[in-house]
């Protein structure tokens, strides 16, 4: 009994060491955030968009939409690229062989026409049918082709005919603001010699009212589930991405927006269908990069504007597919690059940001669920009185708490999006998101890690909510 006693103090003395290590991290990065976002913030006020906007030195940008099965979202998609506040972008759609109706959508809005032109595979693709021009808009043309490479090889086809220097690539149920790309490039215009990556905000679109592109209605969904995924986002993008972004070792710039330099896209050869999804593994090759070529001084940034609103879970199966296929890529990504982390070639990204990613991402479940059954254990054996048991809960409590609350007052000093009642709702859905969203995430995380040592690497896509072909704003849910 003895051994039983040491064995569970040492283990709850590593749990607790480990939750307060994780809180402190989040809580320097929650202030770093802060005032890196109120910085990036003071910039935006201060630009002059109106003359971005009409002068001849904006730099063009190709945008590149992949797309598969996806009437149910891409005519407002489209609509909303079609109506950016940008004076010279390209539209390259990749239709990747859709069995729905969505060839039939783009051609209605577009009017689509075949168009002889070269086609250089420089990336891996797939096999490419056609490529279609618009008559109605003649800077949009969609490439069609068959199924097979994953998301990348869509997005590669797009880039094998991109012509501008940077390129904006976009998921197809994800809705931009009218002023997104405006805004951001007006920070690569400051430094594009230097700046080869750039993220920025979006959040969770399921509730928004949009008709026809434009964005009518922020009535964000009250459903718990839907709101717990603003919070992720938050947390996300405002509580430790902004942070790192600072110190140039952001891990991630996300697949439902995210602008690369063409030609530094080029040289790391496209996006890889080796993983189960592209966007991470892709900013991790790209910091491998700027090391190799540090006296460039490359730089990968994260913004805190809104940019985008993209369509999220609205049922826990469907959740939980897609948080197993993140766990999945964080799994390969950390592997893959293992090489990086604590290795000073690759500066504060091995020191800040892998550390975190690799104990949080990776294991941070395992700490989680190995602390509460352990915790149970030993107060139902008698190891632990009740005030030990109810402290411990109340430190994971407080941890989960303070993580996202400062998280939110990160996002509510930037931005002026959600409604004072919401962002109650938010905080009070914080206080309890341990005991219910906490442990679908968990089980995500888990199967994924399973998954991840048997092999699978497929994009398993969650089946999604049906929404009008032509009323998405009134759609249940929007």
């Amino acid at each position: 009994m003895d051994i039983l006693y040491r064995i569970s103090y040492i283990l709850f003395f590593v749990f607790f060491g480990y939750f307060v290590l994780v809180m402190v991290y989040y809580l320097l990065l929650s202030l770093i955030g802060l005032r890196e976002g109120r910085v990036r913030a003071k910039e935006g006020a201060e630009e002059d968009y109106a003359m971005a906007y009409f002068s001849s030195l904006a730099i063009p940008v190709s945008i590149v939409m992949p797309a598969r099965n996806e009437e149910g979202w891409i005519r407002d998609s489209l609509y909303s690229i079609l109506k950016l506040n940008y004076p010279d972008f390209e539209v390259i759609i990749v239709d990747d062989g859709s069995s729905d109706r969505t060839p039939e959508i783009l051609d209605n809005i577009l009017k689509l026409k075949p168009i002889d032109m070269p086609y250089v595979k420089h990336y891996k693709d797939g096999m490419v049918r056609e490529i279609l021009v618009s008559s109605v808009y003649p800077n949009v043309k969609v490439i069609s082709k068959h199924p097979g490479v994953k998301k990348a090889g869509a997005v590669n086809a797009g880039l094998n005919i991109a012509r501008n220097k940077y390129v904006c690539v976009i998921d197809a149920d994800t809705v931009l603001e009218p002023d997104s790309l405006l805004r951001v490039m007006a920070h690569v215009e400051r430094e594009p010699e230097k700046i080869i990556g750039v993220g920025s905000y979006f959040g969770i679109s399921n509730g928004i009212k949009v008709d026809k592109g434009r964005i009518t209605n922020k009535s964000f969904s009250y459903n718990p589930l839907i709101a717990y995924q603003n919070l992720e986002y938050i947390r996300s993008f405002m509580g430790n991405r902004i942070a790192w972004s600072k110190f140039n070792a952001m891990p991630t710039i996300a697949g439902g927006f995210g602008i690369w330099r063409r030609d530094i896209l080029y040289e790391l050869g496209g996006f890889s269908s080796d993983f189960t999804c592209e966007d991470i593994e892709l900013t991790f090759r790209a910091h491998d990069y700027a090391a190799k070529n540090k006296e460039k001084g490359y730089k990968i940034l994260m913004l805190p504007y809104i940019v985008s609103w993209t369509d999220g879970p609205n049922t826990v199966p469907s959740l939980i597919v897609q948080r197993n296929r993140w766990q999945r890529v964080t799994n390969e990504t950390a592997w893959r690059y293992k090489y990086m982390f604590m290795n000073p070639r690759y500066g504060l990204f091995a020191f800040i940001t892998l550390p975190y990613f690799i104990l949080y991402e990776v294991f941070g479940v395992f700490f989680e669920v190995s602390s509460i059954v352990l915790a149970i254990i030993g107060w139902v054996n008698g190891v632990f009185d009740t005030a030990m048991f109810l402290a411990f809960l109340a430190l994971m409590l407080l941890c989960q708490a303070i993580m996202t609350l400062s998280s939110i007052f990160a996002f509510i000093n930037t931005q002026r999006v959600f409604k004072v009642g919401y962002i109650l709702y938010l905080t009070l859905l914080a206080m309890v998101e341990f005991f219910c969203y906490r442990w679908i995430i968990s089980i995500a995380r888990i199967t994924g890690t399973i998954d991840y040592f048997m092999g699978k690497r497929g994009f398993t896509q969650y089946e999604r909510e049906k929404r009008s072909l032509f009323k998405w704003g009134q759609a249940k849910g929007r």
